[in-house]
């Protein structure tokens, strides 16, 4: 009886990560992983990673943090396994893009791609402060996120956000 509360409870946490924040996982899986293959992979990883961490959630921060930190490390787990591999990509693979959506639809959409492919280009801590930064996810949210000190977060993102300029003219 007590086990069958515990997963009720545990379901609707999930439940809950998920409508709240199943947005940035997704988010953070594109940011991380530039294969549309290996970002849908990425994403059930996180959320089943989210799922099984969901018993440890003891309160100590939100579960909004909670579930942020266990997406990042497993997102961070996943290109340290996946960087050792060689890279290539079949002609199937190519992506054009075939909207027939106006003028602006497509600028946007190549602005967003420009700075997706722009973000993979840092290193893997600053991408991960860009992607939370861009989510509006608070400096000391992102501190217990990270393990970093929330000055350090500011220092951080300040050199991520230079870097990422850089890449980008």
């Amino acid at each position: 009886m007590a086990k069958l509360l515990i997963m009720k409870r545990q379901q609707q946490q999930f439940e809950s990560a998920i409508d709240s924040h199943g947005q940035s996982f997704v988010k953070i899986a594109a940011t991380y992983e530039a294969d549309d293959k290996l970002q849908q992979d990425l994403h059930q990883e996180i959320l089943l990673a989210v799922w099984q961490a969901l018993p440890s959630f003891k309160g100590q921060s939100s579960l909004k943090t909670f579930v942020y930190r266990v997406a990042y490390n497993k997102a961070f787990n996943h290109v340290a396994k996946y960087s050792a591999k060689p890279k290539h990509q079949d002609l199937d693979d190519v992506h054009v893009c075939q909207t027939d959506g106006p003028e602006q639809t497509i600028q946007n959409n190549k602005a967003l791609e420009n700075l997706m492919v722009a973000i993979r280009q840092l290193p893997v801590m600053q991408r991960q402060l860009i992607t939370l930064a861009l989510d509006g996810i608070s400096y000391a949210d992102i501190a217990i996120i990270t393990g970093l000190s929330v000055s350090n977060v500011g220092v951080q993102l300040n050199r991520a956000k230079k870097q990422l300029k850089s890449i980008m003219e």
